[in-house]
């Protein structure tokens, strides 16, 4: 298993880096690991930046796991979000925006997740996580993810408020024959809530089976 931090993010330097380009920092990590083949499992942005070298390098990614992710918002959504964003930019912003961000992810019930993501924010670039917010927003990855060979997961906690529950219709609409899993009980960040029943779902998906359309996991 190869966890890599996009560019800005976690240890990985690159702040500079636009998100149209996180791509190609994951084919950088590939070539290094000397790897001719790669399924690979996102969250959110992390999710379409997966997706943007799978359409790119389409030989060598046969699987996608897209988690809590979206494609198109609907103007009201957008608007939404953009506003949640931009408490980044405000005085003590970023703490607001944690909190609210948390609230929307649907992790109220997750104390020590709450917790550690708090405290992670004294390390957090404001202007570089609102410029990253824009650019996912404006990018258009519909036709990548239409055309794309590889199978396709998508993951959906249904209490995550933060990614509306259309999108991943959405998604499913456009790459016939996608596969679907949803946590019931779950938010944005289903990998930490619950990870015995979210890798079950992911090895499931990864390893040659007579896996149904789609798939509940509680």
């Amino acid at each position: 298993m190869i966890a890599l931090d996009l560019p800005g993010h976690g240890r990985s330097t690159g702040i500079e880096v636009p998100f149209g380009d996180y791509a190609l920092a994951i084919e950088a990590v590939v070539k290094h690991c000397a790897v001719e083949q790669v399924s690979i499992v996102g969250l959110a942005a992390g999710a379409r930046a997966g997706l943007a070298f799978a359409a790119s390098r389409p030989a060598q990614v046969p699987a996608l796991v897209i988690v809590n992710a979206f494609l198109r918002l609907t103007p009201e959504d957008h608007r939404r979000n953009v506003e949640l964003y931009d408490l980044l930019l405000q005085p003590n912003g970023v703490t607001a925006w944690g909190e609210a961000l948390l609230s929307k992810m649907g992790m109220t019930a997750h104390p020590g997740i709450n917790r550690s993501f708090m405290r992670s924010l004294s390390g957090v670039d404001a202007s570089h996580l609102r410029r990253i917010f824009s650019e996912t927003l404006d990018s258009d990855q519909e036709g990548q993810l239409a055309n794309v060979p590889a199978e396709v997961l998508l993951i959906r906690g249904e209490r995550d408020d933060l990614i509306p529950a259309y999108t991943i219709e959405d998604m499913s609409a456009l790459h016939p024959g996608t596969r679907i899993a949803r946590f019931p009980e779950l938010g944005h960040l289903p990998y930490l809530e619950d990870p015995a029943a979210f890798n079950a779902a992911v090895a499931a998906f990864l390893r040659p089976a007579q896996s149904p359309a789609e798939t509940s996991a509680n």
